[in-house]
C-alpha cells in the first residue's frame, strides 16, 4: 500500500534511459544509455550477487569503474 502511494512521486512521464546489449571492449554487455547525458553505463556479472559497472563518459580517456551488489 505504501509503494502504491509513493510510486507516482518517483515516476517520470518520459523516458530517461534504456537498456541495450552492446559490444564493449569486445564483449557483449548490458548497457544503460541515457537520453540526456553523454554517458553509457556498461554492466557485467562477476558473481550471482555482484556486477561490475563501467561508466563510459564521452570525452574521458578512462571509464569510471564501480560495483553493484
Amino acid at each position: 500500500a505504501l509503494f502504491r502511494t509513493v510510486a507516482p512521486l518517483l515516476a517520470t512521464r518520459r523516458p530517461r534511459a534504456r537498456l541495450r546489449m552492446t559490444d564493449y571492449r569486445r564483449v557483449t554487455s548490458a548497457t544503460m544509455i541515457y537520453d540526456d547525458l553523454p554517458i553509457n553505463d556498461v554492466f557485467r556479472m562477476v558473481t550471482p550477487d555482484m556486477m561490475l559497472g563501467a561508466m563510459d563518459i564521452r570525452g574521458s580517456d578512462q571509464p569510471f569503474f564501480f560495483t553493484l551488489r
